[in-house]
Formats: C-alpha cells, sequence, structure tokens
C-alpha cells in the first residue's frame, strides 16, 4: 500500500470515526432532550392535577352539603318516610328530582339513599331505584366533613362526598361523586401526555412512561405516556440528515486527503524515481523537492552515493589485487611445469655437447622441438592471462541479446556440432555487446568441445525473459559433463577439464556476467551433459562506479 493510499485511508476512517461519535452524540442528546422534555410534561401535568384535584376535594362537600340542608324536596321526602307516608307517587317525584340535582352539581353519580339502604333514587352505573345497599348506607351514615377518593375494584376514579338529612333515627343521605378521568384528559392535553391510572397491564414500548403514586389519590399509581413514534421519526430524519452529513464531509476529505497525498507522495516518488535511477546505472544527482525533510533526505542519499562509490572503488581495486595476485600464483605455477622439460633439454644438449657425444645431432632436433613447444604453451598462458587481467569495465547500451546471440551460433554453425537456437521475445537489455558476444563464444565453444567426441553431438541455446526485469540464456550440450569434484571450483581460473585448456574461458565469462549485475550457474542435464545458466538484469550493471555530486534545490 502505497504512500497516498495509507493517507486516504486514515482520513477516511478519522473522517467516518468523528462523524459516527459526533453524529452518535448528536442522536444521543436529542432522544435525553426529549426524554427529558416529557418527564418535565409529566411533572407540570401532576402538578397542575394536585391543583385540581385539591379545588375539586374542597369544593364537593360544599356544593353536596347544602342540599342536605335546604333542599325542599329532600325535607318533604323525610318527612313522608318518617311518618310512613313514603308511597310510590312521592318515590316516583323524589326520583324524578335526582337527575335535576346531578346537573346542579355539576357531578356524574347522584343517589339518595335512606337510612335502610333503600335507593329512592339514582344516577349510578351499578345501583337502581327501589334496590337496597346496606353497605353504602352505613358509609354515608358516617358523619364526614371531607370529600374522598374512590377508584379501583371495577368502579372509575372519582371524588365522593355525601351528607345526611336526619329526622330522628330516620336519615336521607345524598351521595355525589365525580369521576376524574376528564380531568385527566384536559390537564394530559394540555401539557402533551396522556394521564391514567394504573391497571396492571403492559404498556407498549412505542411509548414513553412515567409513573408516580398520588397520596391525594389514596395512593392510587398514576401513569403518564407519551407516544415514541414522532421520538423515532425524528431520530430517524435526524440519522438521514447525518449520514448525508457525513456522506459529504466523507468526499470532501477524501478529495483534500487525494491533493495532500499527492502533494506529499509525489516528491517521495520524484525521488524515489531518481535514486532508482543512480542504482542502476545513471549516475544524476538526486534532487529534493517538497519539504526541507526531503531535501534533507536527498543530500544524505547524494552523500550515501558518493561514500558507497568510493567504497566500490576500494573494493574493486582490492578485488583485482588479490584476483591478480591468485593469478600470479597460479601462473607462475603453470609456467613452471613447462620449464622443467625446457631445463631437462638445455641441460642434456650441454652435456652432449661438452663430450662432443655423436648422438647430439640426433638429440638437438628433438630438444630444440620440445623447448619450442613449452615456450609455445608459456606463451599461451601469458596471453590469456593478460586478457583476464585487462578486462575493461562494462560500457553498457540498449542491447538486443537475441540478435547477438543469433549471430554468435551462426558462426559455429560448420564447426561438427548439431546446434540448435530457441527463444522468446525479450526486451532490450543495458548491456556491453562486445562482453556479451565474448560471453556466448566461450560458452558455446567449450560446449562444442565437450561433445567433439560424442557419436552426435549436439548443443542447444535458449535465450527468453524470466521476468519483467531479468533474461536468461541456457547453453546445453549432450558430453559427459562436469565431475563433481570440481564443480564448486568451475569458475576459478586454471580450473579446466580440457587437456590443452586454461581454464580461465569460464572465469572470464563469470567476470563479466557479475560486473552487469547478473549470475552464472553450472547444472547437470538430466539426459546427460552439461547446462551452464546466465541471468541478465534489463536495467543493465547496478551502481557505476562514479556517483553524482551532491546537489540541493534552491530554497
Amino acid at each position: 500500500m502505497t504512500l497516498a493510499q495509507r493517507l486516504m485511508l486514515a482520513i477516511a476512517v478519522l473522517t467516518i470515526a468523528v462523524t459516527a461519535a459526533v453524529g452518535f452524540g448528536v442522536r444521543e442528546a436529542w432522544r435525553s432532550t426529549e426524554e427529558e422534555r416529557f418527564r418535565e410534561q409529566f411533572r407540570e401535568a401532576v402538578s397542575r392535577l394536585n391543583e385540581q384535584l385539591g379545588a375539586e376535594i374542597t369544593s364537593l362537600p360544599e356544593m353536596v352539603e347544602p342540599i342536605c340542608r335546604h333542599d325542599p324536596t329532600l325535607d318533604s321526602t323525610l318527612i313522608d318516610l318518617s311518618t310512613g307516608r313514603l308511597d310510590s307517587g312521592r318515590r316516583l317525584a323524589a326520583s324524578l328530582r335526582v337527575p335535576d340535582m346531578r346537573k346542579a352539581l355539576r357531578v356524574d353519580e347522584l343517589v339518595l339513599i335512606t337510612s335502610e339502604g333503600e335507593i329512592l333514587g339514582a344516577v349510578h352505573p351499578n345501583l337502581v331505584v327501589g334496590a337496597t345497599d346496606k353497605k353504602l348506607a352505613s358509609r354515608i351514615a358516617k358523619p364526614s366533613q371531607a370529600a374522598g377518593v374512590r377508584g379501583g375494584k371495577g368502579e372509575p376514579l372519582a371524588i365522593e362526598a355525601h351528607c345526611t338529612r336526619r329526622l330522628g333515627k330516620v336519615w336521607i343521605g345524598v351521595y355525589a361523586a365525580r369521576h376524574l378521568n376528564r380531568l385527566l384528559e384536559d390537564v394530559g392535553r394540555a401539557h402533551g401526555v396522556q394521564l391514567r391510572v394504573a391497571t396492571g397491564s403492559k404498556t407498549p414500548k412505542a411509548l414513553m412512561v412515567e409513573r408516580l403514586q398520588l397520596e391525594e389519590l389514596g395512593g392510587i399509581t398514576l401513569i403518564a405516556t407519551k407516544s415514541r413514534v414522532p421520538l423515532l421519526e425524528a431520530l430517524k430524519h435526524l440519522d438521514g440528515t447525518i449520514l448525508a452529513i457525513g456522506g459529504v464531509t466523507l468526499g470532501v476529505a477524501l478529495l483534500l486527503s487525494m491533493l495532500m497525498a499527492r502533494g506529499l507522495a509525489r516528491p517521495i516518488a520524484d525521488l524515489s524515481e531518481q535514486a532508482r535511477a543512480v542504482v542502476v546505472g545513471n549516475p544524476q544527482p538526486v534532487r529534493g523537492r517538497g519539504g526541507r525533510e526531503l531535501r534533507e533526505l536527498a543530500d544524505s542519499f547524494n552523500k550515501a552515493i558518493l561514500d558507497l562509490a568510493a567504497l566500490r572503488k576500494r573494493l574493486a581495486a582490492t578485488e583485482r589485487i588479490a584476483a591478480r595476485r591468485e593469478i600470479a600464483r597460479q601462473v607462475a605455477h603453470e609456467i613452471k611445469n613447462p620449464l622443467a622439460p625446457i631445463r631437462a633439454a638445455v641441460e642434456t644438449l650441454r652435456r652432449l655437447r661438452a663430450r662432443n657425444d655423436e648422438a647430439f645431432d640426433e638429440y638437438f632436433d628433438e630438444a630444440t622441438r620440445t623447448v619450442l613447444d613449452e615456450v609455445r604453451r608459456i606463451n599461451t598462458i601469458v596471453s590469456e592471462f593478460t586478457r583476464f587481467a585487462r578486462l575493461p569495465a562494462p560500457n553498457p547500451a540498449p542491447l538486443n541479446v537475441v540478435e547477438s546471440v543469433r549471430k554468435v551460433v551462426m558462426l559455429h554453425e560448420n564447426t561438427g556440432a548439431e546446434i540448435s537456437f530457441g527463444f522468446e521475445p525479450c526486451p532490450e537489455v543495458q548491456a556491453d555487446a562486445d562482453q556479451m558476444v565474448q560471453v556466448v563464444t566461450n560458452l558455446l565453444q567449450n560446449a562444442i568441445d565437450a561433445c567433439r567426441d560424442v557419436a552426435a553431438p549436439e548443443v542447444r541455446v535458449h535465450v527468453r525473459p524470466l521476468d519483467a526485469s531479468q533474461i536468461e540464456m541456457r547453453v546445453e550440450d549432450n558430453g559427459p559433463g562436469i565431475p563433481s569434484e570440481i564443480q564448486e571450483r568451475l569458475f576459478q581460473p586454471y580450473v579446466t577439464t580440457k587437456p590443452h585448456g586454461t581454464g580461465l574461458g569460464l572465469a572470464i565469462v563469470q567476470r563479466i556476467v557479475v560486473e552487469h549485475g547478473g549470475d552464472i550457474a553450472y547444472e547437470d542435464r538430466p539426459a546427460g551433459g552439461a547446462c551452464f545458466r546466465v541471468t541478465l538484469p534489463v536495467a543493465g550493471p547496478p551502481l557505476l562506479s562514479e556517483a553524482p555530486p551532491s546537489t540541493r534545490e534552491p530554497q
């Protein structure tokens, strides 16, 4: 993942996280505000309800009591009841009077009842005229100066009050009750909630609920509810708004991050490209564009290239000295071998000449041929050493490897071996054309020499790309192969399997390939014979021996 992609991803994640956190906070704040508003409405409704209840509890007895004291119908009915003259006509008159009294008192229930519990008149859901209710009579018989609250057991919540008109042991009572349902509805509507008495049934989850036990209502639990649907709809709309804002914010953030990433990554990419060019052998100064840090990085990189180039020079010089010492030692060893027969021949000639031996003339010809052969051998050794020691550094240029190899193969077609050439399309490589020809020539000649004694000598050459950055050349033969005991030393100077070879050919090949940044390896063919595999980088030799000077862009 590139720096630009990481920066865009980080900003996107940060934007999403911040938007989600802010959105969640706003959503929860709104929800909490609405729930707190509901609780405040409930408190206001309860306060208003308490005021209304207080007024009702005070006013109802004051309205009922005058009836018992001053109502003429009640007085005449009580007299008739005490004298036994309360016939059906008078009972009917008393019963018909009750609805008018209920309207005048603005109550929901009104009952006229005798001391015996007989219902003389009633506007009540459960009582009828002529029925007897001893329980209600016993309640009314008790004197009471204040209203009470009735509720539960199937009866509606109501404020009740009563009074009695007595004549001796006989009395007639008036029972009045005012339902509170309408009061709860009016107060709840005025404050935006619904008030009702708790019944024990479950409240739907779609409602916000508050409960309060009112001592003024005899400990009855009052429930306030409010639909959550408007809140949920508002939250849904808020969620959509937050998502829309988040999407726009994310888009703007991604656009800004793309611009920022491009501004940050482009100088780094340019610096990387310039550094890559230096590594592959183009000694141009690296210029740091952008901030101070990038310019300092470019200066540090240029200094590192200078140090690396100097180190490479010293290392190359050290390697060359060590290689020349080793080769000089081996050359001295190789020269000692032909010197022995030369010395023996010369000493023999001197002895024969000293005693005027007749065999001198006969041996002279043989001895001089021996000396000339060994001198020729010494000359070959010195020439090969000189060629190896004077091998120049690569001079890379664009090279069509396939065509170069094809030309070398064509030059060796009439050497006694069947040479086949195969290839796959390859890109041009940066390489020294002359040195590449020398590599192919040495490998091809070795392969031809190796299979010369085979009945059907065969050499195969194949060139193909390994990947976008490397190509491979394989040279195979069907000869006897390389003995395992010398395979590890195969590329060392003066290691050879030929009776008259110098052992410098493969050493020269390895040196050329390595100085081009490539590699050469040997492997046995499965069907018998040898296979040399050369890999070369398309970009050519790596770091050159000279680095660019430190260059800093003017500020």
